[in-house]
C-alpha cells in the first residue's frame, strides 16, 4: 500500500495521528509492567498502518516531522494512566533514521516527557538497530539518551537483517526478541536454540529479555522456559485505544500462564526422569551384552543391537584413549544428497578425545554421561549422546557411545 504525498502533508499538519498500547507483561510479576504505543495516521476516517506511513515519510524526507509528532501522541496518551500508576514504563518507538547531531542535541524528547510530566527513568526507547547505518551516531544517541535517564531498548531482535554486533554497542536494558522466532516455537528445535542464543548474550551483556508476537500458552510457556523475562502478544491482549482497564484486560492470561507454568515444569522434569529410567534398563541390557563380547565381535554385537533397540539411533565403541574401535551402528540409511557430504557416520579409526563425552569421562572420572540435545553430525537429527563405561569378556576398559531422539523413546 502506498499514500500520496498530500495525504502524508495533511497527517503531519493536523497531528491526525491515532495510538494504540499494547501490554508488556511480566508472569514473575503478575502484573502488566509497561504498554507500548504504537502510532497510526488517521485519514478521511482510515487507520493507514505505520510501516505504510513512515515508509513513505523516509522517501519525503518527512520523517523526522513524522516522527517527533508519534512521540509526542504516544507520551500525551500515556500521561494520564501513568499519573496512577508510577511503576508503569511507556515503551516508546523511536525512528533511529532520523538521529543526526541536530535531533540528538535538540532537547525535544526530554522536554516532551517532562512537559508530561514522565520520569525519563519510566521510558524505553526502542529502536530496530538494523535501520541503524552509522554506528557512531548509534553511540551518541544511546549515551545521550541514557545519561538523562531513559532505557534502551533494541526491538525485533533476530529478525531481518539483524546486526549482533549493535547490541554490545548499545549496550541495551532490554532486548525484544522478534515474533519470527516466538511463532510456533514450542514445535521447533532450532527456534528455541536461536532463542537461547539471545537470553544468553542478552543476560550476559546485563539486559532483560522480552518475547514479542506471543500468541499461544504453547509459545508463552516455551519463551519462559527458554530465559523470556517479559512477554508481549495478541495472547494477552491485542493494541487497543488507552483506558482505565487496560491494565486488568490480560490479567487472566496472566494468571493462568502464571497457574500453568509451574505445572508445566513439573511434567517436563517428571518426564525426564521417566526417560532416565527407562534409558538406564535398556542401557544395562545394552552393557551386559558387551561385556561377554571380544573387540573383534564388537560390530556384529552393536547392529545386533541397534536392530533390537530402536531407541538408538547410532552406536559406536571407544578405546580408553577416545579412539573409535567400531564402525557406527545405525538406523539412518537415507541421507539427503545434499548432506550426505557434511552429515556422515564417524567411522573406525575417528579420533573422539575432544568431545565432551570423552573428555568428561576421562577428568570427572565418571562412569556416564550425557550431552545436551544437538544436531547430530551422523544423522542430521537431535540427538543426544550417553557415553558410558564397560569392560569386555577380554576385560579391556571401552566406551560406548549412544545417540538417542530426545524427544521420544521407543522400547
Amino acid at each position: 500500500m502506498d499514500i500520496k504525498l498530500d495525504v502524508l502533508e495533511n497527517i503531519i499538519e493536523q497531528k491526525d495521528i491515532e495510538v494504540h498500547y499494547q501490554p508488556i507483561v511480566s508472569i514473575r510479576k503478575k502484573t502488566v509492567i509497561g504498554l507500548e504505543g504504537l502510532s497510526r495516521g488517521v485519514f478521511e476516517n482510515e487507520l493507514i498502518d505505520p510501516l505504510t506511513l513512515f515508509k513513505k515519510a523516509s522517501k519525503e524526507k518527512l520523517n523526522v516531522q513524522l516522527d517527533r509528532i508519534c512521540r509526542e501522541k504516544v507520551a500525551e496518551g500515556f500521561k494520564d494512566i501513568y499519573k496512577k500508576n508510577k511503576d508503569l514504563l511507556l515503551f516508546m518507538n523511536i525512528d533511529i533514521s532520523t538521529m543526526t547531531n541536530e535531533t540528538v542535541g535538540s532537547g525535544f524528547l526530554i522536554n516532551l516527557v517532562q512537559e508530561c510530566q514522565i520520569r525519563p527513568e519510566s521510558v524505553v526507547l526502542e529502536f530496530v538497530e538494523s535501520k541503524v547505518s552509522d554506528v557512531e551516531a548509534l553511540k551518541r544517541f544511546v549515551d545521550s539518551y541514557r545519561s538523562y535517564g531513559f532505557l534502551i531498548a533494541l526491538d525485533d531482535v533476530g529478525s531481518g537483517h539483524s546486526n549482533l554486533d549493535r547490541i554490545a554497542i548499545a549496550q541495551p536494558d532490554i532486548v525484544k526478541i522478534d515474533g519470527v522466532i516466538v511463532r510456533d516455537i514450542h514445535l521447533d528445535y532450532y527456534k528455541q536454540e536461536v532463542f537461547k542464543s539471545l537470553v544468553s548474550l542478552s543476560k550476559n551483556l546485563g539486559a532483560t529479555v522480552a518475547a514479542e508476537g506471543v500468541e499461544n500458552e504453547e509459545e508463552a510457556l516455551k519463551v519462559m522456559e527458554l530465559g523470556a523475562d517479559m512477554l508481549q502478544g495478541f495472547y494477552f491482549s491485542k493494541a487497543q485505544p488507552i483506558s482505565s482497564g487496560i491494565l486488568k484486560n490480560s490479567n487472566y492470561s496472566i494468571k493462568k500462564i502464571s497457574n500453568n507454568y509451574s505445572d508445566y515444569m513439573t511434567g517436563k522434569v517428571n518426564d525426564e526422569k521417566n526417560k532416565l529410567v527407562e534409558y538406564e534398563i535398556v542401557i544395562k541390557e545394552v552393557l551386559h551384552k558387551l561385556s561377554l563380547a571380544e573387540e573383534k565381535r564388537f560390530d556384529f554385537t552393536l547392529l545386533d543391537i541397534v536392530n533390537n533397540y530402536r531407541i538408538f539411533e547410532c552406536l559406536y565403541i571407544l578405546d580408553s584413549r577416545g579412539i573409535q574401535v567400531s564402525d557406527s551402528a545405525t538406523t539412518y540409511n537415507h541421507f539427503l544428497k545434499h548432506k550426505s557430504l557434511i552429515f556422515h557416520s564417524s567411522k573406525k579409526g575417528e579420533n573422539h578425545s575432544f568431545k565432551k563425552y570423552y573428555y568428561f569421562l576421562k577428568i570427572m572420572k565418571l562412569s556416564k554421561y550425557m550431552t545436551e540435545p544437538y544436531i547430530s553430525v551422523a544423522t542430521g537429527s537431535l540427538c543426544v549422546t550417553m557415553s558410558c563405561i564397560f569392560k569386555n569378556i577380554e576385560n579391556k576398559k571401552y566406551i560406548l557411545c549412544l545417540d538417542l531422539n530426545p524427544d521420544s523413546i521407543y522400547i
